[in-house]
């Protein structure tokens, strides 16, 4: 590892001080969060007296796809850690009926001994991602958290509880016993180190500036351009040779800083055009979301109240192309450049959408970040899209104890249209014996959509809207996310493919637009 040695050392303190603590380092692709967590495992173990146990686990191969997996596979290693050591603790925790009370107490016994475990999981976006393990098993892993025994280090793209799919999970406690480690782009001090790491090489007086220039810290544009230096003249590297050659990048070089690129979001991206052509900007002038995907990916610095391009390479990559940016026809004239540009379609329609439910707009931005590389985490968010939106729409057509409106129990009460229908039937014949609530909203989805059919005058045999607030297209559109939903639920071993994972996530990207009547503008008749 070359660099970050103040923010490496940082990371250690936390972790060896007398009450050390939780950690999740949270940065970019390619910003060196793996190569940091391989040093640290091993600077860990060397440091025995703090931990007898340092486990480092790559969650995102053979990602866990149920509690009992991730508890099974911590059970596993922690088991096999200590074999030694505590031989009895291990093969407890090897029972074939082993779980997480085991766990517990395998991990309290050790704390009673002084020992402690450091756990170090990498890649943890992808089971968050996912939204397979549930609130209990977070809850689970908070207990563990709070014995001392037990310390955890974590990676990932975004913070905690921005990955969270689950809406019952997003309140656990456990992301709040975290303390975020930000990676940012290196820094010149990191650059020098780049430079003394290189045998032989020599630097002209401002050459390094112009690396940091160039490469904007970012690491691994610094390492593709190192590489390059060692492989340059043989004589001392000028600013000349560094502007040649971050000015010609080859296909690897190309190939990153397409990625790099890719994850910025669509109106982050546009800024930063703006950005490269018209020079900084006062950050007053800037919205925050915009601003902190720009310096998060370390495209962009924060100095004297301004806000600034950092990355002199992607400035190039991006004007390279940009005479051609509007063209359908390279945008999405072919199945890779769809699948390549599609996303920022959604990115840009998300914009002009007001954040009318915060919980909402957040999880279908999370489904539209995992476009294209992950189509099954898309639809694995449609269950708690849809959950969501007809909570929200509840909420504003019904009274505020929960139940339809007076004047819509009426109409269908005498209506042989809605009559016929068995969940209007059923809530006619508990009001009819004098139960209360029997005009309740019923807690299955699939009932409720066959109710808002007929409250937004959807059906074909009723086409009159009592509706508040919601029109027929909300209707419409939760109806076919609700198709989607039992689609990714009961797949039968069958691939989503990927145009389809597209059509529900913008699906939903326009429900959001649907919904939004419901801040307090009434649907029209």
């Amino acid at each position: 590892m070359l660099g970050r040695t103040r923010l490496f050392e940082q990371i250690c303190n936390e972790l060896t001080k007398p009450t050390p603590a939780h950690l999740s380092l949270v940065g970019p692709r390619f910003s060196g969060k793996t190569v940091l967590l391989e040093a640290l495992a091993e600077a860990m173990c060397a440091r025995s007296n703090k931990y007898q146990v340092v486990l480092y686990w790559d969650l995102g191969h053979r990602t866990p796809q149920t509690d009992a997996d991730f508890l099974g596979m911590l059970r596993s290693q922690i088991a096999k850690a200590i074999k030694e050591s505590h031989p009895d603790e291990a093969n407890y925790l090897e029972e074939a009926d082993a779980g997480y009370d085991e766990l517990h107490e395998v991990v309290k016994l050790l704390g009673e001994s002084n020992e402690r475990l450091l756990l170090i999981w990498d890649g943890f976006d992808r089971p968050l991602r996912e939204g397979t393990l549930t609130r209990n098993l977070w809850d689970n892993l908070l207990e563990l958290c709070r014995m001392p025994a037990f310390r955890v280090v974590t990676a990932s793209r975004r913070k905690l509880q921005e990955l969270i799919r689950d809406a019952n999970s997003v309140t656990s406690e456990l992301w709040q016993v975290f303390q975020v480690v930000r990676l940012g782009p290196m820094d010149a001090g990191d650059v020098e180190t780049f430079a003394k790491g290189l045998p032989g090489s020599r630097f002209e007086s401002g050459a390094l500036t112009e690396i940091m220039n160039w490469t904007g810290g970012l690491p691994a544009l610094l390492v593709w351009l190192m590489n390059r230096v060692e492989s340059g003249t043989g004589n001392a590297t000028t600013n000349e040779h560094i502007n040649q050659w971050a000015s010609e990048p080859d296909e690897t070089c190309t190939d990153l800083l397409e990625q790099i690129w890719g994850d910025c979001p669509a109106p982050a991206a546009d800024f930063y055009r703006y950005l490269a052509e018209n020079g900084p900007q006062k950050v007053g002038d800037v919205s925050k979301a915009e601003r902190l995907a720009l310096i998060n990916l370390g495209l962009a610095k924060e100095h004297s109240g301004s806000i600034a391009a950092s990355c002199r390479m992607i400035q190039s990559h991006i004007g390279g192309t940009s005479r051609e940016f509007g063209a359908v026809a390279r945008l999405f004239g072919t199945w890779e450049a769809y699948c390549a540009n599609i996303r920022g379609i959604m990115e840009r329609r998300l914009s002009q959408i007001p954040r009318i439910d915060e919980s909402l707009f957040h999880m279908v931005e999370r489904a539209v970040e995992d476009v294209p590389n992950h189509p099954e985490s898309c639809l694995a968010a449609l269950s708690q899209i849809e959950d969501r939106a007809l909570d929200l729409v509840w909420k504003w057509e019904c009274d505020c104890d929960g139940d339809l409106p007076t004047e819509v129990i009426a109409d269908w009460s005498t209506m042989p249209e809605t009559q016929q229908n068995r969940t209007v039937s059923e809530m006619m014949k508990s009001d009819e014996a004098g139960r209360t609530h029997a005009w309740h909203v019923p807690p299955d989805r699939a009932k409720q959509l066959a109710l808002l059919q007929f409250l937004t005058g959807s059906h074909q045999v009723y086409n009159r809207s009592l509706a508040r607030y919601a029109g027929k297209d909300t209707y419409v559109l939760l109806n076919a996310l609700h198709s989607f939903r039992n689609r990714s639920q009961h797949a039968g071993g069958q691939k989503i493919p990927l145009g389809v994972a597209i059509s529900a996530v913008m699906l939903c990207v326009e429900l959001l637009a649907c919904i939004k009547n419901g801040s307090g503008t009434p649907a029209k008749k």
